[in-house]
């Protein structure tokens, strides 16, 4: 053979050896890819299988928590529907006394606005907290201790159909024509006690003003 064949036998060697190389430097690449890519798709698999069980728990977790504070809410209305109905039995007292169900009655205030605290759902916590803190009012709604468990017993009522429509996935119901009636008599009676306490303080001012002048008994 001559020397420029065998020039060109060894060049096309090399050339062959090389492509060899690198298709091995390339294959190696794509294997080392795909074994990235797959060990990442199975950890952001991996992270966002754990991130749906963590979201499945909390949820569990404020549904249980929401259905045993809802309960508990229910319970303790229940209960001041029945002191207000056995208290109206026998309720006669007028505006200024105080009857033994006041107190209990305020105990079952608190503890429902507790429970409410607790439901992890702001619809239901706006819709049902200005009928509780109308139902604390319940000195407006009339002269006589019979108005005011009635008032009570109303806005209880209205607490108890908006909290067991929650419990049941219902939609909630508005307020009730009782509740609306209700803020307007507890509105009307606050602007006519505050217009009767301006009126006093102006009667006091105006005896004050004519009080005659304390003598200076100072030498």
């Amino acid at each position: 053979m001559s020397a420029p064949l065998s020039e060109a036998w060894i060049q096309f060697a090399l050339v062959e050896q090389d492509d060899l190389v690198t298709q091995g430097i390339v294959t190696a690449i794509i294997g080392l890819t795909g074994a990235v890519v797959g060990a990442g798709a199975t950890s952001l698999t991996t992270w966002l299988g754990l991130r749906h069980q963590r979201r499945s728990a909390r949820e569990a977790r404020l549904y249980e928590v929401g259905h045993v504070a809802t309960d508990t809410a229910l319970a303790k209305l229940i209960e001041l529907q029945d002191l207000t109905a056995a208290a109206a039995s026998s309720s006669s007292a007028s505006r200024d006394d105080r009857e033994p169900w006041e107190e209990a009655a305020h105990g079952y205030f608190r503890e429902v606005e507790l429970a409410l605290l607790r439901i992890p759902n702001d619809e239901v916590h706006d819709r049902v907290k200005p009928t509780l803190d109308l139902a604390k009012q319940y000195r407006y709604a009339g002269p006589r201790h019979f108005h005011y468990l009635r008032h009570v017993r109303q806005m209880t009522q209205d607490m108890i159909d908006a909290l067991s429509a929650y419990i049941r996935g219902a939609e909630l119901p508005p307020p009730s024509q009782d509740v609306t009636a209700a803020q307007q008599k507890v509105e009307t009676a606050r602007e006519a006690e505050r217009h009767r306490d301006a009126r006093m303080y102006r009667e006091w001012e105006e005896l004050r003003a004519e009080e005659p002048a304390e003598p200076d008994d100072l030498p």
